[in-house]
């Protein structure tokens, strides 16, 4: 696995291209407006060819670019056919019917056409990506973790220090605490890519998300 990531737009969501060495395909998560510059930039400089968009849940700054990145991949495509965009099917509706709350700009629906399901598979090239279902921030919130590569693209439900809001449209807080719970038992050492702020690892935030799993609530 090849990650290349960029915080972008203006709650600085983490943009990752994740890429495979041996096929050249990649794949975009979490695409926030305007990280197209940038992906076409990079997925060219790497020679990549973008085959998937996914979101890890439908909130505007993770779904915003969606449109235009699959645009984009269709007009480089020798086929047309371009990148689908994949979402879990409890936000798709975010994703068709974007709701702006407080987006700076106008955001374009777009229409996904594949399922990440809890205990699929994003596979592409030799790139294993198992898709976990953790919601709590929204319905649909995934997490995605190739066991190979020691990597976890949490989203918005883990943090460096904290978790994804749970007052938002789709929020709860129970479903939350089950997730963090279920992220607390994964692999100590996976690299933890989370959708806003710095990386981090399950080991360094195991200790409160331990407490989290025990007293069966949020802290604070």
């Amino acid at each position: 696995m090849e990650l290349v990531t960029r915080a972008i737009g203006p709650l600085q969501t983490n943009v990752c291209l994740v890429g495979d060495p041996r096929t050249r395909e990649a794949i975009v998560v979490d695409g926030a407006i305007p990280c197209l510059p940038w992906v076409a930039d990079e997925v060219g400089r790497r020679g990549w060819r973008l085959i998937l968009i996914v979101s890890t849940h439908g909130h505007w700054d993770h779904a915003g670019e969606n449109a235009a990145l699959q645009a984009w991949s269709r007009e480089q495509a020798a086929d047309s056919i371009g990148a689908a965009i994949a979402a879990h099917r409890l936000d798709w509706h975010r994703l068709t019917d974007p709701q702006p709350l407080f987006a700076p700009f106008p955001i374009p629906p777009c229409v996904p056409a594949v399922e990440l399901a809890e205990g699929g598979l994003v596979r592409f090239g030799d790139v294993r990506l198992e898709v976990l279902h953790t919601p709590g921030h929204t319905e649909g919130s995934v997490s995605l973790v190739s066991a190979e590569d020691g990597v976890l693209f949490s989203g918005d439900t883990l943090f460096a220090g904290g978790w994804g809001r749970v007052d938002l449209p789709g929020g709860d807080p129970a479903a939350m605490v089950d997730s963090l719970a279920r992220l607390a038992a994964l692999d100590p050492g996976l690299r933890v890519v989370p959708g806003h702020g710095r990386e981090t690892t399950i080991d360094r935030e195991r200790p409160w998300l331990e407490v989290v799993a025990r007293e069966r609530r949020l802290p604070g």
